[in-house]
Parts: structure tokens; sequence; C-alpha cells
């Protein structure tokens, strides 16, 4: 990590930068701890919830020198087993329609998911995936990972993964 700082000091004048958000899974404890570098936030989907998880985000990493403190805040959100967690590029959230109106993330999600039996990942990408190009002919890149937890539940599998 010293060696891209320090390039990204030798790069004077460009903007060198990048957002980035770290979720951290604990299958034991049904909880996800995300750290956001001025990334889009993370969006759950739970018992028929859908809800954005928000916290203090910290500079896109490259610009942490702007900071008066080096440390990012971490935050912690319950995630049980059939919970849906979605993240998405700033491509999707800033595509536009012809009024010139941003891809209502949340919303879409909140009309297609709230209130019903819980999805899997597929279904929520797969419903982006067609309803996105419905809204607006896209003009940035997009990429989207929904993941849910563990379908044993937490529990540790002798002699395998978790």
């Amino acid at each position: 990590m010293g060696e891209l700082a320090a390039k990204a000091q030798e790069a004077q004048g460009e903007e060198l930068f990048a957002t980035a958000v770290l979720i951290e899974y604990d299958s034991l404890a049904h909880r996800v701890a995300v750290t956001d570098h001025g990334h889009v936030e993370p969006v759950l989907i739970s018992r028929g919830e859908v809800r954005v998880l928000s916290g203090l985000p910290a500079l896109p990493l490259g610009l942490g020198g702007l900071a008066e403190t080096g440390t990012a805040a971490v935050w912690r959100h319950r995630f049980a087993r059939g919970d849906i967690l979605l993240l998405v590029t700033g491509g999707l959230v800033e595509a536009r329609d012809t009024d010139g109106d941003f891809y209502p993330l949340v919303n879409r999600l909140r009309h297609r998911f709230a209130d019903r039996p819980a999805p899997g990942p597929a279904d929520v990408i797969n419903f982006l995936d067609t309803d996105l190009p419905r809204h607006t002919r896209l003009h940035d890149d997009v990429a989207m990972m929904g993941g849910g937890g563990h379908r044993n539940g937490g529990r540790r599998i002798p002699g395998g993964e978790q």
C-alpha cells in the first residue's frame, strides 16, 4: 500500500482516486461490517424490506491525505439467512432517463421485492438487468453483485469451507 501511495504522490495534477466499499461477512454472528470509501451504499433486502445500509463514509482511496483522521468508520448491520446484499457501481444509479432523472434504484427494488417472499441474489440481478434498460440507454459501465447468507445458517461444515 505504501508503494501505491508513493506513486500517487508522483502523479501530481492527475485525478488518482477510486471509490470502494469493503464488506466483511460474519456467518456466525449473522452480520456484515461495511467500510465505505465514497462508493454507492449497499442495499439490503431483508424480510420484505428494502433499505440502504448507510453509515459515515470515508474519502475515496487516494484522497485520504485530505482527512483529519486516517481511520475509516466501520458500521455493522444484521445479515440473516435469506437476506440479500446488493452492491452496484455508480453507472447504475447515475443512469438517466430522457427527462434527466436518475435511475431510482431503491424505489424500483421496493416496488418489486417489498412485502414479498425473499428473492434470491439471481432474482435481484435479473430484475435490474431487465428494468434498468427500460429506464435508460446506458452510457456508462454498470456492475452489480448480489449475495446471500449461507444456506447452512452459519454452522461449520466438518472438513469443508463455510
